[in-house]
């Protein structure tokens, strides 16, 4: 159910949530194994909990956000608002009353440690610059990893308040945009693709991959635009762009979400020399069609035609 609540969208997390799994609430499964029964919990709990999480940092974020904000900077360099910091607090609070078994990471405040084997891993502005500057892409980020750092996500929600746009995930169920079924293209030739990039000062900065990587990729693809963080991963995920060169330092809230969206939508999400992102990496999302013909133009600057054989072969959808 949808409701508006002083210009906020809001969505219950306790009627309608079945709508949002787009006929999947039938499939249910436990996800978390060798705990007590009072432990676990299924998929559309865990969903709906979410779609709760995203209400309240939506509350907080949506009666912030219009104009230009003060940002400070963190010790690793990037940005944060008081909303950034209110919205976890709040998203935390949540959690600790409803999961109080679970563990927590978040960008603002770090690991909180649980004894249930499952971890929350939050972002509530995700886009910090462009929530200061007034832009509206940015995105609350919500995922739930059961096991340590790099095990599977097994529910994500991205929340685009200030677009009326959310995107959820269920671990094989599919990814859906405001409840509607979401694939990523079936574009398989960078010649043909629109892709996604960090700022430039990003690929040129000392951690960066290198401006003349980025522009033999830009070379190669047919458009590009300078579009980040989680809503270009969305981007991908329906299918609206081939793929994204992100940036880092990137971390698991950045991604925890986004990358069970991206991989039900039949995407691909990895750091650019095709392994499993981990903390301080950069990032690489496409519709897995074109993911080899990128690292090549990265690495190498190559003739990318060779190697749409191999994107296809290797698991184009």
């Amino acid at each position: 159910m949808v409701t508006e609540s002083n210009g906020i969208r809001q969505h219950s997390a306790r009627c309608g949530v079945g709508s949002w799994l787009g006929g999947g609430a039938a499939t249910l499964r436990r996800v978390t194994s060798g705990l007590p029964v009072d432990d676990w919990h299924d998929d559309l709990d865990d969903l709906s909990l979410a779609i709760e999480l995203a209400d309240v940092a939506a509350a907080i974020t949506m009666s912030a956000f219009g104009g230009r904000q003060q940002v400070t900077l963190k010790a690793d360099e990037t940005p944060v608002t008081e909303v950034d910091a209110a919205a976890e607090r709040a998203m935390r609070a949540l959690l600790a009353e409803r999961r109080p078994h679970d563990g927590v990471r978040g960008e603002e405040g770090g690991a909180t440690a649980g004894t249930s084997g499952r971890v929350w891993v939050i972002d509530p502005v995700d886009g910090t610059r462009m929530f200061a500057e007034g832009v509206p892409l940015w995105t609350t980020l919500i995922g739930l990893r059961v096991g340590d750092v790099g095990a599977p996500v097994v529910v994500g929600v991205a929340d685009a308040p200030a677009l009326g746009e959310r995107y959820h995930a269920v671990k094989g169920q599919g990814a859906y945009r405001n409840g509607a079924r979401i694939q990523v293209s079936t574009v398989d030739a960078l010649t043909e693709s629109f892709v996604l990039h960090a700022p430039l000062e990003e690929f040129g900065g000392a951690k960066g991959t290198g401006v003349d990587a980025l522009h033999r990729v830009v070379d190669a693809a047919r458009v590009t635009r300078g579009i980040g963080d989680a809503w270009a991963h969305l981007l991908v995920a329906r299918g609206s762009a081939e793929a994204l060169v992100e940036q880092g330092p990137c971390y698991e809230w950045d991604w925890a979400a986004t990358s069970i969206i991206v991989t039900e939508s039949g995407g691909t999400l990895t750091q650019l020399d095709g392994t499993p992102p981990e903390d301080g990496c950069h990032l690489l999302v496409s519709n897995g069609r074109v993911e080899r013909q990128i690292r090549s133009a990265i690495d190498t600057g190559a003739d990318v035609g060779a190697d749409v054989g191999a994107d296809v072969a290797a698991g184009g959808r």
